[in-house]
Protein backbone atom coordinates (compact mmCIF):
# COMPACT_ATOMS: atom_id res chain seq x y z
CA UNK A 1 0.00 0.00 0.00
CA UNK A 2 1.43 3.15 -0.99
CA UNK A 3 1.48 5.96 1.34
CA UNK A 4 -0.85 8.72 0.33
CA UNK A 5 0.37 12.51 -0.34
CA UNK A 6 0.04 14.93 1.99
CA UNK A 7 -2.83 17.23 2.19
CA UNK A 8 -2.76 21.14 2.26
CA UNK A 9 -6.17 22.64 1.29
CA UNK A 10 -5.69 25.77 -1.46
CA UNK A 11 -8.01 27.58 0.43
CA UNK A 12 -6.23 26.84 3.91
CA UNK A 13 -2.84 28.12 2.06
CA UNK A 14 -4.19 31.21 0.45
CA UNK A 15 -5.98 32.45 4.01
CA UNK A 16 -1.94 31.86 6.14
CA UNK A 17 -0.01 33.80 2.83
CA UNK A 18 -2.51 36.13 3.08
CA UNK A 19 -1.78 36.69 7.27
CA UNK A 20 1.99 36.13 6.54
CA UNK A 21 1.75 39.05 3.25
CA UNK A 22 0.07 41.49 5.44
CA UNK A 23 2.49 41.25 8.63
CA UNK A 24 5.74 41.39 5.82
CA UNK A 25 3.95 44.26 3.96
CA UNK A 26 3.94 45.98 7.82
CA UNK A 27 7.65 45.43 7.83
CA UNK A 28 7.93 46.58 4.27
CA UNK A 29 6.19 49.67 4.73
CA UNK A 30 8.02 50.75 7.58
CA UNK A 31 11.75 50.34 6.02
CA UNK A 32 10.34 51.57 2.86
CA UNK A 33 9.58 54.70 5.16
CA UNK A 34 12.71 54.71 6.99
CA UNK A 35 14.22 54.45 3.44
CA UNK A 36 12.58 57.43 1.52
CA UNK A 37 13.43 59.78 4.55
CA UNK A 38 17.13 58.99 5.00
CA UNK A 39 17.20 59.53 0.99
CA UNK A 40 15.30 63.00 1.54
CA UNK A 41 17.36 63.96 4.30
CA UNK A 42 20.70 63.79 2.46
CA UNK A 43 19.06 64.71 -0.89
CA UNK A 44 21.90 67.91 -1.00
CA UNK A 45 24.31 65.05 -1.41
CA UNK A 46 22.94 63.48 -4.56
CA UNK A 47 20.64 59.87 -4.41
CA UNK A 48 20.87 57.15 -7.08
CA UNK A 49 17.80 57.67 -9.11
CA UNK A 50 17.47 54.32 -10.89
CA UNK A 51 17.72 52.33 -6.92
CA UNK A 52 15.63 55.48 -5.21
CA UNK A 53 12.12 54.62 -8.63
CA UNK A 54 12.96 51.29 -8.21
CA UNK A 55 12.32 50.22 -4.35
CA UNK A 56 8.90 53.19 -4.48
CA UNK A 57 7.93 51.13 -7.74
CA UNK A 58 8.27 47.57 -5.52
CA UNK A 59 6.35 49.24 -2.59
CA UNK A 60 3.27 50.55 -5.02
CA UNK A 61 3.66 46.68 -6.58
CA UNK A 62 3.81 44.91 -3.21
CA UNK A 63 0.55 47.00 -1.86
CA UNK A 64 -1.46 46.55 -4.53
CA UNK A 65 -0.50 43.18 -4.58
CA UNK A 66 -1.48 42.75 -1.31
CA UNK A 67 -4.71 44.53 -1.95
CA UNK A 68 -5.93 42.51 -4.65
CA UNK A 69 -5.21 39.46 -2.66
CA UNK A 70 -7.35 40.41 0.71
CA UNK A 71 -10.23 41.18 -2.10
CA UNK A 72 -9.76 37.57 -3.72
CA UNK A 73 -9.86 35.89 0.05
CA UNK A 74 -13.11 38.21 0.34
CA UNK A 75 -14.57 36.86 -2.68
CA UNK A 76 -13.45 33.04 -1.49
CA UNK A 77 -14.68 33.22 2.00
CA UNK A 78 -17.37 35.34 1.78
CA UNK A 79 -18.93 36.15 -1.47
CA UNK A 80 -18.16 32.72 -3.20
CA UNK A 81 -18.47 30.35 -0.35
CA UNK A 82 -21.47 28.81 -0.49
CA UNK A 83 -22.41 28.76 -4.50
CA UNK A 84 -18.63 27.91 -6.07
CA UNK A 85 -17.01 26.68 -2.63
CA UNK A 86 -13.61 27.77 -1.28
CA UNK A 87 -11.33 25.07 -2.93
CA UNK A 88 -12.66 25.41 -6.31
CA UNK A 89 -12.72 29.15 -6.32
CA UNK A 90 -9.06 29.63 -5.34
CA UNK A 91 -8.05 26.74 -7.71
CA UNK A 92 -9.08 28.70 -10.69
CA UNK A 93 -6.37 30.76 -10.97
CA UNK A 94 -8.08 31.85 -14.72
CA UNK A 95 -9.73 34.45 -12.90
CA UNK A 96 -9.50 37.90 -13.97
CA UNK A 97 -8.22 39.13 -10.25
CA UNK A 98 -6.06 36.59 -10.22
CA UNK A 99 -4.40 36.97 -13.41
CA UNK A 100 -3.98 40.63 -12.75
CA UNK A 101 -1.95 39.36 -8.91
CA UNK A 102 -0.21 37.46 -11.39
CA UNK A 103 0.98 39.92 -13.39
CA UNK A 104 1.89 42.07 -10.98
CA UNK A 105 3.25 39.22 -9.02
CA UNK A 106 5.94 38.77 -11.92
CA UNK A 107 6.77 42.49 -12.48
CA UNK A 108 7.25 42.63 -8.96
CA UNK A 109 9.77 39.40 -9.30
CA UNK A 110 11.79 40.84 -12.02
CA UNK A 111 12.12 44.53 -10.98
CA UNK A 112 13.58 42.95 -7.84
CA UNK A 113 15.71 40.93 -9.43
CA UNK A 114 16.79 44.14 -11.71
CA UNK A 115 17.93 45.70 -8.78
CA UNK A 116 19.79 42.74 -7.50
CA UNK A 117 21.94 42.49 -10.72
CA UNK A 118 22.33 47.11 -10.32
CA UNK A 119 24.22 46.21 -7.24
CA UNK A 120 26.33 43.49 -8.52
CA UNK A 121 26.90 46.04 -11.60
CA UNK A 122 27.80 48.65 -8.89
CA UNK A 123 30.00 46.25 -6.40
CA UNK A 124 31.98 45.53 -9.71
CA UNK A 125 33.11 48.86 -11.04
CA UNK A 126 30.64 49.19 -13.40
CA UNK A 127 31.64 46.49 -15.12
CA UNK A 128 29.11 46.32 -18.06
CA UNK A 129 29.83 42.99 -18.86
CA UNK A 130 29.47 41.63 -15.24
CA UNK A 131 25.81 42.99 -15.70
CA UNK A 132 24.84 41.37 -18.73
CA UNK A 133 23.85 37.74 -18.20
CA UNK A 134 21.72 38.64 -15.10
CA UNK A 135 19.89 41.43 -16.87
CA UNK A 136 19.39 38.62 -19.91
CA UNK A 137 17.98 36.02 -17.21
CA UNK A 138 15.27 38.81 -16.29
CA UNK A 139 14.10 39.54 -19.60
CA UNK A 140 13.76 35.53 -19.84
CA UNK A 141 11.80 36.00 -16.22
CA UNK A 142 9.12 38.37 -18.14
CA UNK A 143 9.04 36.03 -21.09
CA UNK A 144 8.06 32.57 -19.13
CA UNK A 145 6.29 34.80 -16.97
CA UNK A 146 3.85 36.58 -19.22
CA UNK A 147 4.02 33.62 -21.34
CA UNK A 148 1.86 31.53 -18.52
CA UNK A 149 -0.76 34.32 -18.04
CA UNK A 150 -0.99 34.29 -22.18
CA UNK A 151 -1.77 30.24 -22.17
CA UNK A 152 -4.63 31.14 -20.02
CA UNK A 153 -5.92 33.65 -22.81
CA UNK A 154 -5.90 31.23 -25.15
CA UNK A 155 -9.57 29.05 -25.95
CA UNK A 156 -8.22 26.12 -24.97
CA UNK A 157 -5.50 26.59 -22.36
CA UNK A 158 -3.43 23.41 -21.52
CA UNK A 159 -2.81 23.16 -17.46
CA UNK A 160 0.60 21.18 -18.12
CA UNK A 161 1.72 23.67 -20.73
CA UNK A 162 1.20 26.45 -18.21
CA UNK A 163 3.10 24.72 -15.46
CA UNK A 164 5.90 24.56 -18.04
CA UNK A 165 6.18 28.10 -18.36
CA UNK A 166 5.68 28.71 -14.71
CA UNK A 167 8.47 26.39 -14.04
CA UNK A 168 11.07 28.54 -16.33
CA UNK A 169 10.28 31.44 -14.16
CA UNK A 170 10.76 29.93 -10.78
CA UNK A 171 14.04 28.33 -12.06
CA UNK A 172 15.21 31.37 -13.81
CA UNK A 173 14.95 33.63 -10.76
CA UNK A 174 16.39 30.94 -8.59
CA UNK A 175 19.35 30.53 -10.64
CA UNK A 176 20.01 34.44 -11.54
CA UNK A 177 19.56 34.80 -7.50
CA UNK A 178 22.13 32.24 -6.43
CA UNK A 179 24.80 33.52 -9.44
CA UNK A 180 24.15 37.59 -8.47
CA UNK A 181 24.34 36.75 -4.57
CA UNK A 182 27.51 34.61 -4.78
CA UNK A 183 29.19 37.21 -7.31
CA UNK A 184 28.54 40.24 -5.02
CA UNK A 185 29.87 38.04 -1.94
CA UNK A 186 33.17 36.97 -3.82
CA UNK A 187 33.83 40.43 -4.83
CA UNK A 188 33.02 42.22 -1.31
CA UNK A 189 35.26 39.51 0.25
CA UNK A 190 37.96 40.11 -2.09
CA UNK A 191 37.60 43.57 -1.69
CA UNK A 192 38.01 43.23 2.05
CA UNK A 193 40.71 41.40 2.03
CA UNK A 194 42.30 43.20 -0.45
CA UNK A 195 41.95 46.40 1.64
CA UNK A 196 43.29 43.98 5.17
CA UNK A 197 46.86 43.10 3.17
CA UNK A 198 47.26 46.74 2.19
CA UNK A 199 46.86 48.15 5.90
CA UNK A 200 47.96 45.27 7.72
CA UNK A 201 44.86 45.19 9.93
CA UNK A 202 42.81 42.79 11.55
CA UNK A 203 39.50 42.62 9.67
CA UNK A 204 36.89 45.05 11.76
CA UNK A 205 33.15 44.86 12.21
CA UNK A 206 32.63 47.52 9.59
CA UNK A 207 33.95 45.35 6.93
CA UNK A 208 32.17 42.09 8.38
CA UNK A 209 29.05 44.27 8.59
CA UNK A 210 29.51 44.95 4.86
CA UNK A 211 29.42 41.47 3.32
CA UNK A 212 26.98 40.06 5.83
CA UNK A 213 24.74 42.41 4.31
CA UNK A 214 25.22 41.76 1.15
CA UNK A 215 25.37 38.03 1.65
CA UNK A 216 22.45 37.94 3.67
CA UNK A 217 20.01 40.56 1.53
CA UNK A 218 20.68 38.77 -1.68
CA UNK A 219 20.16 35.17 0.47
CA UNK A 220 16.76 36.23 1.97
CA UNK A 221 15.53 35.94 -1.59
CA UNK A 222 17.20 33.14 -2.57
CA UNK A 223 16.51 31.06 0.33
CA UNK A 224 12.53 31.90 -0.31
CA UNK A 225 12.75 31.35 -3.97
CA UNK A 226 14.62 27.64 -3.22
CA UNK A 227 11.68 26.84 -0.81
CA UNK A 228 9.25 28.12 -3.24
CA UNK A 229 10.63 26.26 -6.13
CA UNK A 230 10.12 23.06 -4.42
CA UNK A 231 7.07 23.72 -3.17
CA UNK A 232 6.11 24.16 -6.95
CA UNK A 233 7.46 20.84 -7.40
CA UNK A 234 5.41 19.04 -4.76
CA UNK A 235 2.16 21.07 -5.96
CA UNK A 236 -0.69 19.53 -7.88
CA UNK A 237 -1.59 20.88 -11.34
CA UNK A 238 -5.17 21.22 -10.42
CA UNK A 239 -5.06 22.52 -6.79
CA UNK A 240 -7.54 20.59 -5.83
CA UNK A 241 -5.86 18.17 -3.95
CA UNK A 242 -2.09 17.14 -2.18
CA UNK A 243 0.12 19.64 -1.17
CA UNK A 244 -0.68 23.25 -2.29
CA UNK A 245 2.05 25.15 0.56
CA UNK A 246 3.14 26.35 -2.64
CA UNK A 247 0.99 29.73 -2.53
CA UNK A 248 1.65 30.12 1.42
CA UNK A 249 4.83 31.60 0.11
CA UNK A 250 3.70 32.55 -3.39
CA UNK A 251 1.52 35.18 -1.46
CA UNK A 252 4.27 36.97 0.72
CA UNK A 253 7.25 36.48 -2.26
CA UNK A 254 6.09 40.10 -3.61
CA UNK A 255 6.78 41.96 0.26
CA UNK A 256 10.31 39.46 0.50
CA UNK A 257 11.18 40.56 -3.37
CA UNK A 258 10.68 44.35 -2.37
CA UNK A 259 12.19 44.49 1.37
CA UNK A 260 15.65 42.99 -0.04
CA UNK A 261 16.77 45.74 -2.15
CA UNK A 262 15.51 48.62 0.26
CA UNK A 263 17.72 47.01 2.49
CA UNK A 264 20.66 47.43 0.45
CA UNK A 265 19.04 51.38 -0.44
CA UNK A 266 18.61 52.12 3.52
CA UNK A 267 22.37 50.62 4.22
CA UNK A 268 23.88 52.57 1.06
CA UNK A 269 22.64 55.61 2.50
CA UNK A 270 22.73 55.68 6.05
CA UNK A 271 26.79 54.70 5.87
CA UNK A 272 26.82 50.77 6.65
CA UNK A 273 27.96 50.02 3.58
CA UNK A 274 30.14 51.59 0.69
CA UNK A 275 28.56 54.46 -1.52
CA UNK A 276 28.49 53.32 -5.11
CA UNK A 277 31.19 55.93 -6.40
CA UNK A 278 33.35 54.07 -3.73
CA UNK A 279 33.90 51.18 -6.09
CA UNK A 280 34.46 52.77 -9.61
CA UNK A 281 36.39 55.18 -8.18
CA UNK A 282 39.07 52.81 -5.88
CA UNK A 283 40.74 51.54 -8.77
CA UNK A 284 41.35 54.52 -9.91
CA UNK A 285 42.80 56.12 -7.63
CA UNK A 286 46.31 57.03 -7.86
CA UNK A 287 48.83 56.98 -4.77
CA UNK A 288 48.93 60.56 -2.79
CA UNK A 289 52.18 61.49 -0.77
CA UNK A 290 51.70 64.27 1.81
CA UNK A 291 54.42 65.98 3.32
CA UNK A 292 54.26 67.87 7.03
CA UNK A 293 57.20 69.45 8.37
CA UNK A 294 57.75 70.68 12.19
CA UNK A 295 61.05 71.52 13.71
CA UNK A 296 61.93 70.07 17.12
CA UNK A 297 65.15 70.73 19.30
CA UNK A 298 67.31 67.75 20.42
CA UNK A 299 69.30 67.40 23.44
CA UNK A 300 72.32 68.39 21.50
CA UNK A 301 70.35 71.78 20.81
CA UNK A 302 70.19 70.99 16.65
CA UNK A 303 67.21 71.42 15.04
CA UNK A 304 65.25 68.33 14.28
CA UNK A 305 62.67 68.03 11.15
CA UNK A 306 59.59 65.66 11.25
CA UNK A 307 58.38 64.67 7.56
CA UNK A 308 55.57 63.01 8.13
CA UNK A 309 54.22 60.97 5.12
CA UNK A 310 50.61 60.00 4.34
CA UNK A 311 50.54 56.25 3.48
CA UNK A 312 49.21 56.15 -0.03
CA UNK A 313 47.65 52.60 1.11
CA UNK A 314 45.50 54.59 3.42
CA UNK A 315 44.36 57.00 0.79
CA UNK A 316 40.97 55.81 0.22
CA UNK A 317 38.42 57.45 -2.07
CA UNK A 318 34.96 58.02 -0.26
CA UNK A 319 33.20 60.15 -3.23
CA UNK A 320 33.22 60.88 -6.85
CA UNK A 321 31.17 64.04 -6.25
CA UNK A 322 33.54 65.30 -3.82
CA UNK A 323 36.79 64.59 -5.52
CA UNK A 324 38.88 64.83 -2.39
CA UNK A 325 40.33 61.99 -0.83
CA UNK A 326 40.65 61.26 2.95
CA UNK A 327 43.81 60.67 4.55
CA UNK A 328 43.80 57.65 6.99
CA UNK A 329 45.28 58.16 10.83
CA UNK A 330 48.32 55.58 10.17
CA UNK A 331 50.93 57.59 8.88
CA UNK A 332 54.65 56.39 8.74
CA UNK A 333 56.95 59.33 10.19
CA UNK A 334 60.40 60.06 9.58
CA UNK A 335 63.12 61.87 11.82
CA UNK A 336 66.00 63.70 9.67
CA UNK A 337 68.49 65.99 10.77
CA UNK A 338 68.48 69.71 9.48
CA UNK A 339 70.29 72.33 10.03
CA UNK A 340 68.94 75.32 12.40
CA UNK A 341 68.69 77.38 9.67
CA UNK A 342 65.93 74.76 7.93
CA UNK A 343 62.31 76.95 7.39
CA UNK A 344 59.66 75.64 9.30
CA UNK A 345 57.17 75.98 5.92
CA UNK A 346 55.31 72.96 5.30
CA UNK A 347 54.31 72.04 1.95
CA UNK A 348 51.93 69.83 0.55
CA UNK A 349 53.07 68.41 -2.46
Amino acid sequence: MGLNRPFFPIDEAYLIGGWLESFFWGLFTFLFGMTIYSIYRKRREGFNRFTTASIVILYILATVHMALALVRLIQGFILYRDTIGTIPYFANISVRLNMAKDCIYITNLAMGDLVIAWRLYVVWGKKLWIAIPPTIMVIGEFICGYGSIFQWLLPHPNPVEIAHWGQGIFVISLAANIVVTALIAARIWYMTTRTRELLQVESTDRYSRVIMLIVESGALIAVAKIVEFTLFKMAPVDGLHGLNALYVVYEIMPQVTGLAPTVIVYAVNNGFTQKDDCYTTAANTKSTLVFNSTRTADSDGMATSAMEFADPKNVIPESRATGRAVLSEKKIQLEMLASPSVSDTSSPV
